[in-house]
């Protein structure tokens, strides 16, 4: 099921979060009171706390959840928070805060990367504290369509760090599955609990994108979705939510994206960069979205402003190398050359992104017709840690060249078409 972790990933692949904070020392309440609406000041601190996360603030949004649990240790918005920023942060670590960074089947393929166990502990242990902290509520007041909701997100959430961190995508359709019946009951609960809807919409998404014959079969064990469906109930959170708006807002860019819909994603996208103007995560999504759309003026301009961007000097090697492929897809692969050079040279640079910059630099070498320089860039790829299909890429480039997509749809098309001349 390929499609499922892209999905999770555009859930919350775009958002910049609070780094880790150790929240496996936290315990939950021994019992839990039905618990009045959250006070002013919790929801005060903590719409205090998005808008520093969406503003790329760590600092101040972690300060701001840590302070949500002190207030309320009953109110398990606080631990999921934490926790959310903690695997966010992971994705930003790593370079995946950006879907279109590791786009298609290179998500999926086999890679030999290090496991963090140190992180999988305290991330597994904050979420149980949220979920915790959640049942006790629960176990007072069944009904309670708040533990309901943050209970389903905290499965929510890891099904999403199984899906992209892990990549245990069995265990993250397992996580995902309870966090869709615990948004229904939340809903049935509270049929104003707007938010309950994200993953619900989601997972309508999924299954509603499944090939006809799987969605047969899943359809007679009861499984059944829409795209359309499900569409909907995402714009309908990013329209009316309460706090999962703006997460809302951005699974619907990427969904949209990946439905080729780029002129309904660009207006939600305009939106968010210019209600958070510190965030050039959003405004390299900006810079793609505009380029799919033809506007390649406006979207190269972008990509080469977050370049000199010193505000954005923490995620240079990403920039730098979404401008390298936002150049090689318009034609232009000598001049992104310079750029992979500087992922490759950068300190600190992600370790992925320099190997995936290599195989890229021998690629524009192979387009130039450097056949010699292109051998020495796939070789030295083969010499690096396996990042995603980077090893198998380069050994394919150097049994034949490469050569651009338009160029291999051509002769695939010439090959069939004299094909068809020799078989009357």
């Amino acid at each position: 099921m390929r499609f499922l972790p892209f999905c999770f990933l555009a859930a919350l692949g775009c958002l910049p979060v609070a780094p880790a904070t150790a929240a496996a020392h936290w315990r939950a309440p021994q019992s839990a009171e039905t618990a009045p609406a959250a006070s002013e000041d919790f929801e005060r601190i903590r719409a205090a706390g998005f808008d520093a996360l969406y503003n790329l603030d760590y600092r101040s949004a972690r300060a701001a959840f840590e302070q949500l649990v002190k207030l309320d240790p009953k109110h398990p918005a606080g631990y999921l928070d934490v926790a959310n920023g903690m695997w966010a942060e992971k994705l930003y670590r790593t370079r995946r805060l950006q879907a279109t960074t590791y786009a298609g089947e290179t998500f999926f393929a086999d890679t030999k990367e290090s496991f963090d166990r140190d992180f999988d502990r305290r991330y597994r242990a904050a979420i149980a504290v949220a979920i915790q902290v959640a049942d006790a509520r629960l176990k007072e007041n069944p009904r309670d369509a708040v533990a309901l909701y943050h209970k389903g997100a905290a499965h929510g959430l890891l099904g999403a760090y199984e899906a992209t961190i892990t990549r245990a995508f069995l265990a993250a359709l397992s996580q995902s599955n309870k966090s869709v019946a615990l948004h229904r009951e939340a809903l049935k609960s509270d049929p104003g609990y707007i938010d309950a809807n994200l993953s619900i919409g989601l997972y309508n998404y999924v299954i509603g994108s499944l090939p006809l014959p799987v969605k047969v079969v899943a359809a007679l064990g009861g499984v059944r979705g829409s795209k359309k469906r499900g569409l909907a109930l995402v714009a309908k959170v990013a329209d009316e939510g309460r706090t999962a708006r703006d997460a809302a807002r951005l699974l619907l860019i990427t969904l949209y994206k990946r439905e080729k819909r780029y002129a309904e994603a660009l207006p939600y996208l305009e939106a968010f960069t210019r209600q958070y103007r510190a965030n050039y995560v959003a405004r390299l999504e900006l810079a793609d979205t505009l380029m799919r759309l033809g506007r390649v003026a406006e979207g190269i301009a972008i990509f080469e402003q977050l370049a000199k961007d010193s505000s954005a000097s923490a995620y240079q090697d990403a920039i730098h190398y979404q401008l390298a492929e936002a150049l090689f897809s318009v034609g232009r692969a000598e001049d992104a050359l310079p750029h992979l050079r500087a992922v490759m040279t950068l300190p600190g640079a992600n370790p992925d992104l320099a190997t995936l910059a290599q195989l890229r630099l021998g690629e524009g070498h192979d387009l130039a017709g450097r056949r010699a320089e292109a051998v020495a860039a796939y070789r030295a790829v083969l010499q690096k840690p396996n990042a995603f299909d980077s090893h198998a890429r380069a050994q394919a480039r150097l049994k034949k060249p490469y050569i651009s997509p338009a160029a291999a749809a051509a002769a695939e098309e010439a090959a069939a078409e004299e094909d068809g001349e020799s078989h009357p």
